[in-house]
């Protein structure tokens, strides 16, 4: 089996290990148009105090396995659940304010021959990376620099698989404050119906945990 090799992200500290198959997953066209998200000027920050009910109407939850302390070199997942059925994207914050998507990834859309790869359902814990992806070799795992950061679980009603997020601006700190800065931001994206292809509101649900890497 030709050895393991990293696809990297835009975070340094995580990479998504390809362990099996002939090497590094090449990004191809992706399947859908629908995949992309258009943005108007988004205000720069609603206050930090919103209401938690209001950017998680969906009742999503986040955990990061094994735990939100977790050593270099070791393997990482995510588990969510949710009150109502949406699409998952997962967003890493680092200490800078640097915002990257690692769930879905275009690699893993390129992969992917169904429209619901990050489709959640009520009720039911959606594990990341999903066994269909470890199938095809791919798996979470730690790298430097070490210190603290924060993941995010972004719930879309409608299908939405790819973002193109801005940078945290620096002087926000804390869950409270990203979490208001991003609810904002989305608060201003369209979206593509799926029926009519034109661009439209969305609703967006959010949960967000901190965790260690040492």
């Amino acid at each position: 089996m030709p050895p393991s090799q990293p696809i990297r992200l835009e975070r340094p500290w995580l990479a998504l290990l390809l362990l099996a198959g002939s090497g590094a997953a090449s990004a191809a066209p992706l399947p859908s148009a629908s995949l992309h998200v258009s943005t108007t000027n988004a205000p720069w920050l609603w206050p930090v105090q919103a209401a938690r009910g209001q950017i998680n109407a969906a009742n999503v939850s986040l955990q990061v396995l094994p735990s939100q302390t977790v050593d270099v070199g070791g393997k990482i997942s995510f588990g969510v659940t949710a009150r109502k059925p949406g699409y998952l994207l997962l967003v890493d914050v680092d200490a800078e304010g640097r915002m990257s998507q690692i769930f879905p990834t275009p690699e893993l859309l390129a992969r992917s021959d169904g429209r619901d790869i990050n489709l959640v359902r009520p009720g039911v814990e959606f594990v990341v990376p999903t066994s269909a992806s470890r199938q095809q070799g791919f798996e979470y795992a730690v790298a430097p620099p070490t210190g603290s950061a924060m993941m995010v679980a972004i719930l879309s009603e409608r299908r939405v698989q790819l973002l193109d997020l801005p940078d945290l601006p620096r002087k926000l700190q804390g869950q409270a404050a990203a979490l208001s800065y991003l609810s904002a931001w989305t608060s201003e994206l369209r979206v593509p119906d799926d029926g009519s292809g034109k661009l439209v509101s969305n609703n967006w649900s959010f949960d967000i945990k901190s965790y260690t890497i040492k």
